[in-house]
């Protein structure tokens, strides 16, 4: 059921919400297009019953499936264009390269090529570049938030912030308790500037829509301290990246018990671990064969 948060801007809350940019009265921009075919299914009737439009654009705001795994069935059925952020555009037309970097840049395990990681390729219409800008026939800015992704970009519409997957809900958070992130410097830079985006209301890539961010910064914020605390912790003694994934879990209670769920959080960890080299606090070594990681 779409959602509207002003005249022109709404969504179709799901386990990714689609945002909904009303370009005139018969056409319409999506941000983002969810994970699969029964997801765009559900966006296309509600923007054909309840608005009375036909989807002429897919603005991606990063190359993750659950994002972009409808473009290719929505492309199919309307025609219309997409558009992704540099960097993110690879991953949606050549999908296999995000379970790929979840396994070390290697060729990927059967178990990583699922649904959940690895899409149907998408075709792409051109790369998006951060900043306001007119993009059919809409007045929009989109800002860079990089970190959950390398290039990801939230969107800015009419007062309403759609932020990607800069930030994960308390639920999120509670159930996984270690959010996936490819860069976790850049991560930090992008919380602080999501928290200062003037807006009306805000759309998270996922859970409901909020009137201000503040709170879901500071809880994904501490979310980050908690466990670069745990790290700094393991550190005090050498560890290979494996043995700090062990332990990091068993000790903030993460429930990994599959492949998806243990490929999805090694990468996550490695980050936090550059990212803590690049401040100074942590340093790897390779001793033995083996790349230790210690504290600085």
């Amino acid at each position: 059921m779409y959602v509207p948060l002003s005249d022109r801007v709404g969504y179709v809350p799901g386990g990714t919400n689609i945002g909904v940019i009303r370009n005139d009265a018969t056409h319409v921009t999506l941000i983002d297009s969810g994970l699969n075919d029964t997801t765009a299914r559900k966006v296309l009737r509600s923007v054909r019953d309840e608005l009375g439009s036909e989807v002429v654009a897919i603005l991606n705001t990063h190359g993750h499936a659950d994002h972009f795994g409808a473009n290719a069935f929505v492309v199919k059925r309307t025609g219309c264009e997409v558009w992704a952020p540099a960097i993110e555009s690879t991953t949606i037309r050549f999908p296999v390269m995000q379970p790929a970097m979840l396994f070390g840049g290697a060729d990927p395990m059967e178990t990583l090529r699922n649904r959940f990681l690895l899409a149907e390729p998408s075709s792409l219409d051109g790369e998006l570049i951060a900043g306001k800008q007119r993009f059919m026939g809409s007045d929009i800015e989109l800002v860079a938030l990089p970190g959950h992704s390398p290039n990801q970009m939230g969107v800015l519409v009419d007062g309403v912030f759609f932020c990607a997957d800069v930030v994960f809900p308390s639920a999120a958070i509670e159930k996984y308790r270690i959010p996936y992130l490819f860069g976790l410097t850049d991560h930090l830079a992008s919380l602080d500037v999501a928290g200062t985006i003037d807006a009306i209301v805000v759309v998270p890539g996922h859970g409901p829509h909020v009137e201000a961010l503040d709170e879901l910064v500071t809880l994904n914020q501490e979310t980050i301290e908690r466990t670069l605390d745990c790290i700094r912790e393991v550190l005090q003694s050498q560890a290979t990246s494996d043995d700090i994934c062990g332990r990091v879990f068993a000790a903030l209670e993460v429930p990994v018990s599959d492949a998806q769920g243990y490929f999805l959080l090694k990468p996550t960890i490695n980050a936090y671990l550059a990212h803590l080299d690049r401040i100074g606090d942590a340093q790897c070594e390779i001793v033995d064969k083996q790349a230790l990681w210690s504290r600085r």
